[in-house]
């Protein structure tokens, strides 16, 4: 089917296929797709050309779009602006992506499923996308009950990301998995809530060999204009993110990456956050049930960790490494008159708080220099250091704080399993 002119519209019902060719293949502005029936190309579902901005999808629960490539493909040579696209059905392509709108201003808002052979979902700058269902490598599903993921014969065996943009929004209610990343992007904001699933599974063959939940890469590579040095980016994690690191970027980023965690981070390499070596000022705010299931590897820059409301446990399954530069540590609902202990082993320092009812917070760190206190109170690692240096008698409350501890953090273990 052809739509040669602007402001012309499809509303499907039925069936329209292409043997080899696209299905449905637009030329003008402003037109619309609203399907209810099939669409289903041999190469394209629906393509776009040449003067086709403002082009709006709506794919509704009861409709379906297949293709062997592109299940919904704006082609980048026209540069095409502002798509919409919205679905609450099944998008597919068994080779390719499911979208592929690599214009600037696009919007993707997934309450139903999208599925690819390659990136699910690819796009460019100021782009937006609001996931409620589904997005995934064709082959990969995520049992909710279980809160695991699996891999079935049908899976793409080469890298491939769940969705790939730019610079925009990314805000995930629902489920996202890639055999490389779940997410990777260049600048801006992601939020994952509470409800939120973003998982890099690895290879089919090796679950290792993969990459990150969330990846952020070191150049920003607009539609239009030269390539620059990425951007500011904001993670907000209230859900869950895993991969071989939860949250990582390429080896020479140099962006300032601010993370604010409430849910779980996990890295199955041992490393959960790793930043790049000359990454720019960072900070990792922590809050209310934060968890994380491998070390905090900052970067190069002056970096905070901060941390805020937590219920008692471990801080961290690994360490806090702020890595080079002049890095602090800030307590915000901590006093100096908490703090339990204060004990340096070579560049280690394990730090325990401890409160009412034998609850105890503790971590450990590495490569840090200033700890600021509730109280406002900042002290240097040395002056903390010779606070705790003069041996004293353990407390008999003691040994009934640290099985406390133990036990806390078991029983999370058990609630995330």
């Amino acid at each position: 089917m052809q739509l040669g002119g602007s402001d012309q519209s499809v509303n499907n019902l039925g069936l329209i296929e292409s043997g080899d060719d696209d299905a449905i293949r637009g030329k003008g502005a402003n037109l619309t797709v609203d399907n209810s029936g099939t669409i289903r190309g041999g190469d394209r579902g629906i393509r776009l050309q040449d003067n086709a901005d403002n082009f709006t999808l709506i794919n509704q629960a009861s409709g379906e779009i297949f293709a062997r490539r592109q299940a919904v493909r704006l082609d980048n040579d026209d540069e095409l602006k502002n798509a919409d696209i919205k679905n609450y059905g099944l998008i597919e392509s068994t080779d390719g992506r499911a979208i592929q709108s690599r214009g600037p201003g696009g919007t993707v808002i997934n309450n139903g499923t999208l599925r690819g052979g390659e990136e699910v979902v690819e796009a460019r700058e100021d782009f937006t996308i609001e996931n409620h269902g589904t997005i995934a490598i064709r082959g990969l599903g995520w049992d909710a009950a279980a809160g695991t993921w699996s891999i079935d014969g049908s899976v793409a065996t080469d890298d491939e990301d769940g969705v790939q943009f730019a610079s925009g929004e990314a805000d995930n209610y629902g489920v996202i998995l890639g055999t490389d990343d779940g997410i990777d992007l260049d600048e801006g904001r992601v939020h994952n809530h509470a409800t939120g699933v973003i998982v890099s599974t690895g290879s089919a063959s090796d679950p290792m060999d993969g990459g990150s939940g969330i990846d952020v890469d070191e150049t920003f590579e607009p539609t239009v204009g030269d390539d620059r040095a990425a951007g500011p980016l904001t993670i907000i994690n209230e859900g869950y993110i895993e991969g071989v690191r939860a949250i990582g970027t390429d080896e020479a980023s140099t962006s300032e990456i601010s993370i604010e965690n409430s849910g779980t981070l996990r890295g199955r390499s041992g490393t959960a956050i790793e930043l790049g070596p000359d990454q720019g000022d960072s900070s990792l705010l922590l809050t209310g049930d934060s968890e994380i299931f491998g070390d905090v590897v900052f970067g190069g820059g002056d970096d905070l960790l901060a941390l805020d409301g937590l219920a008692p446990g471990l801080l961290i399954d690994g360490t806090f490494d702020g890595g080079a530069g002049n890095n602090s540590v800030l307590f915000n609902d901590y006093g100096l008159s908490d703090l339990l202990s204060f004990d340096i082993t070579n560049d280690l320092i394990d730090l325990s708080f401890g409160f009412t009812n034998n609850n105890v917070l503790s971590g450990q760190f590495r490569n840090f220099s200033t700890w600021t206190f509730s109280s406002e109170d900042s002290f240097s690692t040395e002056e903390l250091a010779s606070r705790f240096a003069a041996p004293v008698s353990a407390p008999s409350t003691l040994p009934l704080l640290a099985l406390g501890l133990v036990g806390i953090w078991a029983g999370r273990a058990r609630r995330l399993g």
